[in-house]
């Protein structure tokens, strides 16, 4: 995925201007892919997507960049829903050719904030959540600004069904701790598996690599890894 970084509500507004067409093709774009990508998403549009599978496994990837885990993820799990909330245009339009190259029929990105995932499904319907490399704000002076704070947390718990699981990789140890202490304040949610380095202890079944995480691999860096359950 790319970094979340702390957009503003305005950064989801639907009002395009003529100068935007101009500046950047990806916002024209967009618009090519009505059937991986919705530019102006809402609940009963993506609910309309899935009626032709209502029982369906989902799997949502918050932040999901170019698609590269998106589409491998859709590709492992053809029978399932899988989404993706990202904000960029490019990258979207890039998800959307990706899918469509690979003939994906149950696969979408969504040009919208990642915590506001929740409006867009019924609680305690979600299989697996993922989040990869969010921005880390490293600043304390910029902490407020991170994803995963205690009530974000309770969202996940609250859209998990019980037994579904959230995936979290970053590549800094200060935000990976953060979110380790704010996980013993939230009952519903226990840790399965964590992993201050996935190149030496990766999870039993390992997920596909994100773009970042194969970037750190390259570099020798340390990526760190969570995995939490509901339980119940």
């Amino acid at each position: 995925m790319g970094r979340l970084a702390g957009m503003t509500e305005s950064s989801t507004s639907w009002e395009t201007s003529e100068r935007a067409f101009r500046v950047n093709p990806y916002v024209r774009l967009q618009f090519e892919h009505p059937g991986h990508l919705l530019p102006h998403p809402n609940r009963a549009d993506l609910d309309a997507r899935r009626a032709s599978a209502p029982g369906a496994g989902l799997r949502v990837e918050l932040g999901s960049g170019s698609g590269n885990f998106l589409t491998e993820l859709a590709r492992q799990h053809p029978e399932e829903h899988v989404l993706g909330f990202e904000l960029r245009y490019k990258r979207l339009v890039k998800s959307a050719r990706k899918m469509e190259g690979v003939g994906l029929t149950r696969a979408w990105v969504l040009r919208d904030q990642a915590e506001r995932f929740p409006k867009y499904f019924d609680p305690g319907t979600i299989d697996a959540l993922y989040l990869h490399f969010p921005d880390p704000w490293p600043r304390p002076s910029q902490w407020k600004k991170r994803l995963v704070h205690a009530e974000f947390l309770r969202d996940v718990e609250r859209m998990l069904r019980p037994g579904g699981h959230f995936q979290i990789k970053t590549d800094h140890s200060g935000y990976f701790l953060h979110i380790l202490g704010l996980c013993t304040g939230i009952s519903g949610l226990a840790i399965r598996f964590y992993s201050n380095d996935l190149q030496r202890k990766a999870p039993p079944a390992a997920s596909p690599p994100s773009e970042f995480e194969l970037l750190f691999r390259l570099r020798g860096k340390p990526v760190f890894c969570l995995i939490l359950e509901k339980t119940a």
